[in-house]
């Protein structure tokens, strides 16, 4: 099965039957989608929500926290790109699942606190059209 179409059956699935880690992540992504409608979002915000859900001091929150970004990066809701010369500079592609892990080894090597140095995320047209 290629990848839009797992990704077209994913989204009939969630529409038709909303586990309780959707709504979980969703209950993370939402907000930090308001925050990207107008501006860049540093991972920090991304970690704050996702510690509105579930603590950091969870021992699931490392993988919540990767599901969540994860979610906003295969539902092309967002990118992981850095504050460069030129503004908001996407990573150059890769996976999803190679950014996931590089996003979640920084932030857990600078324990969950990263000060606005280690990404940032940058809302899509569909991920600005969610919000609205």
């Amino acid at each position: 099965m290629d990848e839009r179409r797992a990704r077209d059956l994913r989204e009939i699935e969630r529409a038709v039957v909303p586990t309780q880690e959707l709504l979980e992540i969703e209950r993370a992504v939402a907000p930090t989608l308001d925050e990207g409608l107008d501006d860049w979002v540093p991972v920090d915000t991304l970690i704050a929500n996702a510690i509105q859900v579930m603590p950091e001091t969870d021992d699931r929150f490392a993988e919540f926290f990767a599901s969540v970004l994860d979610f906003l990066l295969r539902e092309d809701l967002m990118v992981v790109g850095e504050i460069g010369n030129t503004g908001f500079e996407p990573w150059p592609s890769t996976t999803i699942e190679d950014t996931v892990v590089r996003v979640v080894r920084d932030c857990q090597s600078v324990d969950w606190f990263a000060r606005g140095g280690l990404c940032w995320l940058a809302s899509t047209p569909k991920g600005k059209q969610r919000v609205r």
